[in-house]
């Protein structure tokens, strides 16, 4: 028994020391790319966007990744991170064409819609004085469940919006990997949010059904990414899909997410699967170590012997 007491706080260990690993929005190490439900590598082609702007349209395939997280600390606090991949860099001036809109869609409980959106709305002007903010969306009541039954609210006015801030929590710069999907420089927009900012968004715009919803590195949840003209509205490029994803009318637009290709399966903080061995062993083991606790007090607590 003693060995599956030492066996948990190995593991704890494990999961305590990389919780604690500092990160950066400027790493180039240490992602780990998104993958679709059948478990290959979610990609996305070049000129699939649909209002033509390259700055807005993902790119990736399976040797270099259009869609990465990780997870860490920044400043000693805990925080989420995404990387976008996109298909032109036009200098750290630009992001989104004229002041764009990145999003992405939180599946919480697996059942394949989404549950509150995540936008950023990027503002115009000179790029050293322009705000990066990010806002959570209500879904709407269809279902969710993909681009032709799925719609947001966002109050731009919301306590739990974030500002994001140039090489703390907002990065964007030129790919450095040996490759352009365009020929031309492809571009790496990264943002990072902390656990406790996401968990207040989630609790305020998830419903009530999430009001006590908890976030932390073991967190499972589904992803999906696209951009957009506005805050509210998916309508240039949705990543994973094609773009008669966004197409009204076509075969594509009524299918769902999970028919697209364009979801993540349930991944943790870091943006792994979780093996579901790992967290089962770790749960027989703190169980074991649970019990050895329990009968070496309650051997204490038991009276001498009157015989």
């Amino acid at each position: 028994m003693r060995s599956a007491v030492c066996g948990a706080a190995a593991v704890l260990g494990v999961i305590a020391l990389h919780a604690q690993s500092a990160i950066s929005v400027t790493d180039t190490t240490g992602w780990n790319p998104w993958y679709t439900g059948s478990g290959t590598v979610m990609s996305d082609t070049q000129n699939d966007q649909q209002t033509g702007q390259h700055t807005d349209d993902y790119v990736g395939d399976s040797t270099y990744y259009g869609m990465m997280q990780k997870a860490g600390t920044i400043g000693g606090t805990n925080y989420v991170a995404w990387r976008f991949r996109f298909d032109d860099y036009s200098g750290a001036d630009k992001f989104g064409g004229n002041g764009g809109n990145v999003g992405l869609g939180l599946d919480l409980d697996g059942n394949g819609s989404v549950d509150v959106m995540m936008v950023i709305s990027e503002g115009s002007g000179n790029v050293n004085n322009r705000s990066r903010t990010v806002y959570f969306g209500t879904p709407g009541t269809d279902a969710n469940t993909g681009p032709s039954t799925t719609s947001w609210t966002i109050d731009t006015n919301q306590t739990t919006k974030i500002s994001l801030t140039v090489n703390t929590t907002y990065d964007l710069s030129a790919t450095n990997d040996g490759y352009n999907f365009a020929g031309t420089q492809d571009s790496w927009l990264t943002f990072a949010v902390s656990f406790s900012a996401l968990q207040a968004g989630i609790r305020a715009y998830a419903g009530s059904a999430f009001s006590s919803f908890v976030y932390d590195y073991t967190t499972k949840i589904s992803f999906i990414a696209f951009t957009s003209t506005q805050t509210n509205a998916l309508n240039q490029d949705l990543f994973g899909a094609n773009k008669n994803a966004l197409t009204n009318g076509t075969t594509e637009n009524t299918a769902t997410w999970a028919d697209l290709g364009a979801i993540t399966p349930a991944i943790d903080a870091f943006g792994r699967v979780p093996e579901p061995a790992t967290y089962a062993q770790l749960g027989a083991l703190l169980l074991a170590g649970g019990w050895i606790a329990y009968r070496r007090r309650a051997s204490r607590r038991a009276p001498a012997s009157l015989g």
